[in-house]
């Protein structure tokens, strides 16, 4: 079974501005409203895919007690801890005039030892050796930054394969713990390691540099997003870079988590290096695509697929 972890989800309600002022009355001419968090969106894209898994995390709250019964009625399944607080609910707010998007998030609940002793307790009791966990997100307020190193320890012990998305400081605790893949994107990456990747002429050397920093941190694995120059993959033995077709990007949110779930569908079903970066660029750059917090349809990812190119690294 694969296990995705989301321990601060959220309500996700996307607005769409012809020209957003600053100070002044503003008229969304669109709305829309998702259940979201980094797991949850993994969980969604693995479903496009034909893979089930668990939806997992802390829940609180009015917001909690509408986000656990609409991921339950989407087909997921769910297994939240109830925490006092409030699940948090995000805003995404799109100026169409400039193409700028804005994001404005809530804290969420705040959580105490108990509560994370209780979470690891019962992601422990589910877990079997050959599952999968997949770490995603932020921590909410209370955790400390080696949370996710306590809980890939945890999933190691069962024999399960850890998978960890997250940054900062909770990104560095976790890679310590030698995760078995490891998703940054360019941005948490250079705030990892100090590695910045570079555009032109300069992209193929400094996204290696970059893949083999983060691998000396621990991870086996690296899935590398890059936004509009597409994704990279090392697993200590090959490393891959592929770049996406031009688009026009609606809205990049949830486009990470789409990208991480097509990749590990992909390394899950066998495929070699090379297609495990082609298919995960597919997914996130079909994500990009989409209005809100909107994970593709496998059709629009196989479609985005064939004219992704792929190049191998030195």
């Amino acid at each position: 079974m694969i296990y995705t972890i989301t321990l601060n989800p959220s309500i996700d309600r996307t607005m769409h501005f012809p020209q957003l002022a600053i100070g002044e009355l503003n008229r969304a001419t669109r709305t829309r409203s998702d259940f979201s968090g980094k797991g949850v969106n993994v969980s969604v894209a693995l479903a496009r895919f034909g893979l089930d898994s668990v939806a997992m995390g802390f829940m609180a709250g009015a917001y909690g007690r509408v986000l656990v019964p609409g991921l339950e009625a989407m087909g997921l399944q769910c297994d939240f801890v109830e925490v006092p607080g409030e699940t948090r609910s995000n805003v995404t707010v799109i100026d169409t005039a400039t193409g700028v998007t804005t994001k404005l998030n809530e804290p969420g609940p705040t959580v105490t030892p108990e509560d994370l002793a209780a979470f690891e307790a019962r992601l422990g009791e589910r877990l079997a050796p050959g599952d999968v966990c997949v770490m995603s997100g932020a921590l909410p307020a209370g955790a400390p930054p080696d949370t996710y190193g306590r809980l890939i320890a945890t999933v190691q012990r069962r024999g399960a394969t850890a998978v960890l998305d997250s940054s900062g400081a909770a990104m560095a605790a976790g890679c310590a713990a030698a995760p078995d893949l490891v998703k940054p994107n360019a941005v948490e990456a250079e705030d990892l390691v100090g590695v910045p990747v570079a555009g032109g002429p300069c992209l193929n050397g400094s996204v290696v540099a970059c893949l083999e920093a983060i691998h000396r941190l621990g991870p086996r694995r690296v899935l590398l997003s890059l936004g509009a120059l597409g994704g990279a993959y090392a697993d200590g033995v090959a490393a891959c870079l592929a770049e996406p077709p031009p688009i026009t990007e609606v809205n990049a949110v949830g486009a990470g988590d789409t990208f991480l779930a097509v990749g590990l569908w992909a390394w899950i079903e066998g495929l070699p290096p090379e297609e495990i970066t082609r298919w995960a660029v597919a997914g996130g750059t079909a994500a990009a695509m989409q209005d809100g917090t909107v994970i593709p349809s496998r059709a629009e990812i196989e479609e985005v697929y064939r004219h992704v190119h792929v190049r191998t690294l030195a």
